[in-house]
């Protein structure tokens, strides 16, 4: 690859606004990628943040009068000078944040979209750009900039998914863990690593089935269904960001067609996990089963399969089928789009524009009882809802990047806490030597997936990026 493919210009003036300071220093750390090129605004404030990240190059205005100015910057060895002009009405910012034109609020502001003017003259040259920023007035009224300018607006955690998800769309024969270090077929490794770290009870019950395969009772078992759990979320985790990937684009039919494509995928491996998951109990609770249909932790009404399935959990395990009870509307969101994928027809799509705000988004248009479902966990957003539901009056359709995103943090709280109700390291009490082989074991694994494993811990997501012309 020659050059950086990547620009991000990081808004200086709002990094003492950063709230997630950890955020913000591994989306600085990806300065140091071939891919990016990243630059940082002027600051008006100290600028001493900047001095750990070499490879992230300042930007200098130069007044020329007239409203007009030249944003210039030293990288690799080259100078690059670019004009641009001040052409923003004060009167538009007075009117759109209400503000008087001699406040310090006004000011801010006021430099903000000079910033802002720089990136969109810079950026053009340039094959993918973001501008990344903690100030609420920016991110706050991101769709109302958008449709006037040509900037794509990011808060640094954003910034930092985008950028991750970016790097693998790059390059699909390695991964890039960490700066100078490339991991080879890395998806594989990525995903693997990533799961033990997000669901750390899982990587618990991992290396005691692993030890213990030949030792507790059903261990063999217990390992072949962890194996498959693993394979289904991390199959998962990929086919959420390939949906994210897709929404990073401009909506056309291809993109929405990729995007559907993962969605339905999607929701039958969900489903799966929490087969899965219910087989797990079996095999820790040695619970009698005739016919494997009747392993569900899907609950349709008191006398389903799943309702009888729980009960027999909660007689070895109350608690944890209690835990299962409480998450029917998260678990039933899934099973009307599984269920059609599988059995009559996948889900379909329609291209959603709201010509008054200027944007555009591909939307999956889903049965109501699964609209019904999502609506019992959150129903409140616009435009969308948190798990991703169109709350603007037009019924039934939701956005698949926020669904899929929304609804594996999710997932990811669910397993971890049903693997820690199920309490796989009392298998082994009775065996000191495996308790002692394990808390003693040395991790052999130095891979990490730094980038990711930030902003999946976080609750967050990408905002609209496109508006119309």
């Amino acid at each position: 690859m020659s050059g950086p493919t990547l620009l991000i210009i990081v808004h200086s003036d709002s990094f003492e606004k950063a709230k997630d300071i950890e955020a913000a220093n591994v989306l600085f750390e990806c300065s140091e990628f071939d891919e990016i090129l990243m630059l940082a605004t002027p600051a008006n404030n100290n600028q001493d943040w900047l001095s750990p990240y070499p490879r992230m190059f300042q930007i200098a205005y130069e007044d020329r009068g007239d409203r007009s100015f030249v944003a210039r910057y030293k990288a690799h060895n080259s100078e690059v000078g670019t004009l641009f002009h001040d052409y923003v009405p004060k009167e538009m910012l007075i009117d759109l944040y209400g503000c008087k034109e001699n406040s310090a609020e006004f000011a801010e502001i006021k430099s903000a979209f000079n910033d802002l003017l720089a990136f969109e003259a810079i950026s053009r040259s340039k094959t993918d750009a973001i501008f990344a920023t903690e100030s609420p007035y920016l991110l706050e009224k991101n769709v109302w900039i958008q449709k006037r300018f040509e900037v794509k607006i990011l808060s640094f955690l954003q910034a930092l998914e985008y950028t991750d998800l970016y790097l693998r769309r790059q390059n699909s024969t390695s991964y890039y863990s960490a700066p100078h270090h490339t991991v080879v077929g890395g998806n594989a490794f990525h995903y693997w690593f990533l799961l033990k770290d997000l669901v750390p009870k899982f990587a618990e019950a991992w290396g005691i089935s692993v030890f213990g395969a030949d030792r507790v009772h059903n261990g063999l078992k217990i390992q072949n269904i962890l194996q498959g759990f693993a394979s289904k979320f991390e199959s998962a985790l990929y086919s959420s960001d390939r949906i994210s990937m897709e929404y990073m684009k401009r909506p056309n039919n291809s993109t929405e067609w990729e995007m559907l494509y993962n969605l339905n995928y999607f929701c039958m491996l969900v489903t799966g996990i929490f087969d899965l998951l219910g087989w797990l109990s079996v095999y820790r609770y040695s619970i009698p089963i005739q016919h494997p249909y009747q392993v569900s932790l899907h609950i349709t009404d008191p006398r389903s399969k799943g309702a009888k399935f729980v009960a027999a959990i909660s007689r070895n395990n109350p608690s944890l089928a209690s835990f299962i009870v409480t998450k029917q509307n998260f678990i039933h969101s899934f099973y009307p789009m599984r269920d059609a994928t599988q059995h009559r027809e996948p889900v379909s799509g329609a291209r959603f524009e709201q010509a008054n705000e200027g944007w555009t988004v591909s939307t999956a248009n889903v049965k109501q009882d699964a609209v019904s479902a999502i609506e019992a966990m959150d129903k409140n957003g616009y435009p969308f809802t948190e798990f991703g539901l169109l709350n603007t009056g037009v019924p039934n359709l939701m956005e698949p990047n926020r669904f899929a995103r929304r609804t594996l943090r999710e997932l990811i709280d669910f397993s971890n806490t049903y693997l820690e109700m199920t309490d796989f390291p009392s298998l082994i009490t009775e065996h000191p030597d495996l308790v002692d082989r394990i808390a003693h074991m040395e991790p052999i694994e130095n891979y990490i997936p730094f980038v990711a494993k930030v902003y999946w811990k976080r609750d967050c997501h990408l905002p609209i990026l496109f508006r119309n012309r």
